[in-house]
């Protein structure tokens, strides 16, 4: 994204500096003070020479005032939607737009961790976490030059590039014009990895086991099957008045039970031990790649699929609820919100699904929940759920034995889920 998108990429906006290694105030001052005396004893060629330098002074402050006026620099990757493993162009481009030409500009631009550099001969170091790129290189006037770099996305995650800096000067060297951005929004997602589960063993009653149950106690209301005759208890709106009017009896429509079955994935991202009051990022990881392989297979499997966390999402791009729906824009909107979890969880899951309501527990929906931890808030809830019309299942993805929660199935997925980070490339 452009710098100016966001922090419009001015010189009242930045701040300009002066090296002041070649030619300082003092010494201007001085040049001063000496063609005024040259030319008052007669020195003619010493103030004239002083005159020069003077005018080459003025020539080259204003040059590097004028520098960075109407020059736009773009930090472009070539995709915005990746998965672990991808690799991408960066396009880094820098143009002059106006007829001043520049003898020199610099480029710096730092890239986050997770995102793997590959080697070239532009200038590359580390500094705070981050990856710096220098680069160098002139302008005529209207000119536009554009840098090619390639990465690697090594880690889930949303990403944002920056801080980024651009410097250039006069064709003497004498001053420098600097502009600086602040970090910028996010404009890269890693959506995290999958492991196929051709085998996922679920109940022939859940929806991703038997899509012809036979459950009938959710009825889609887009697909009404008949009427029949009122029984006490049945909703006053769907009483059919013309049907009723016909005929002395009062008559209710009727639905098909819905084809599209929903599964709810919750995901615990509290990876703190009881015993040892510390994340686990590796637990964490397991627990976001299971979660993301079983939302896949059960949208392969034509369920509407949905998904609630409680850990922070990181960039604020993504609500840790997302509720059930089919398609391949919903396998990214949970991607999305799978890419930013984070182990800095500010409440329980339990309250994330109380807070967001039917969203996030559509009735009749099969709960799957997915962690590393099991938790006994979330799992009382769970089982509490099951009691209430609600399916249920834990897929257990710790390094200890599976725990045993009376009321809820809990399968053991060990060792299926760790998948080793991307080496560098």
């Amino acid at each position: 994204m452009a710098i100016g998108d966001a922090d419009p990429f001015e010189l009242g906006n930045g701040r300009w500096t002066r090296s002041g290694s070649v030619i300082s105030d003092f010494i201007v001052l001085v040049l001063i003070v000496v063609a005024i005396v040259g030319t008052a004893v007669g020195k003619l060629f010493i103030a004239a020479l002083c005159g020069l330098v003077l005018v080459l002074v003025v020539v080259s402050r204003l040059w590097s005032r004028l520098a960075l006026v109407d020059v736009d620099y773009l930090c472009q990757p070539a995709s915005e939607r990746l998965l672990v493993g991808d690799s991408f162009d960066l396009a880094l481009t820098v143009e002059n737009r106006k007829p001043l030409p520049l003898p020199w500009v610099s480029i710096t631009e730092f890239v986050p961790t997770g995102l793997v550099l590959h080697r070239k001969d532009a200038m590359i170091r580390s500094q705070f976490g981050l990856t710096e790129i220098h680069e160098t290189t002139s302008l005529s006037q209207y000119e536009r030059v554009t840098f090619h770099h390639r990465l690697t996305a090594r880690r889930r995650g949303h990403y944002a590039f920056g801080p980024s800096r651009i410097a250039s000067g006069d064709i003497f060297g004498f001053y420098e014009a600097r502009l600086e951005s602040h970090r910028r929004p996010t404009s890269l997602v890693v959506y995290p990895q999958t492991v196929p589960l051709p085998y996922l063993n679920l109940h022939s009653a859940r929806p991703i086991g038997d899509s012809l149950s036979r459950d009938r106690r959710v009825d889609d209301l887009t697909r009404p099957s008949g009427v029949r005759d009122y029984r006490p208890g049945d909703p006053a709106r769907f009483i059919d008045w013309k049907a009723t009017a016909k005929r002395t009896n009062v008559f209710v429509r009727t639905f098909d039970p819905s084809v599209a079955q929903r599964v709810m994935v919750l995901v615990e991202c509290d990876t703190s031990s009881r015993d040892r009051w510390a994340n686990r990022t590796g637990l964490l990881e397991a627990t976001v790649v299971g979660a993301a392989s079983v939302a896949v297979r059960a949208n392969e499997l034509g369920y509407a699929v949905g998904i609630a966390l409680n850990g922070n999402i990181a960039g604020g791009i993504a609500s840790p609820v997302v509720a059930p729906g089919a398609g391949p824009d919903q396998v990214a909107a949970v991607m999305t919100t799978l890419a930013g979890a984070t182990s800095m969880t500010t409440k329980p899951l339990e309250e994330v699904l109380a807070q967001h309501g039917p969203s996030a527990l559509p009735f009749g929906a099969t709960l799957i929940y997915v962690a590393g931890e099991f938790r006994p808030g979330i799992t009382d809830h769970i089982v509490d759920l099951g009691q209430r019309g609600y399916r249920a299942l834990g897929i257990y993805v710790g390094p200890d034995d599976p725990p045993e929660v009376p009321g809820l199935e809990v399968q053991d997925y060990r060792g299926v889920f760790d998948v080793a980070e991307t080496e560098d490339g």
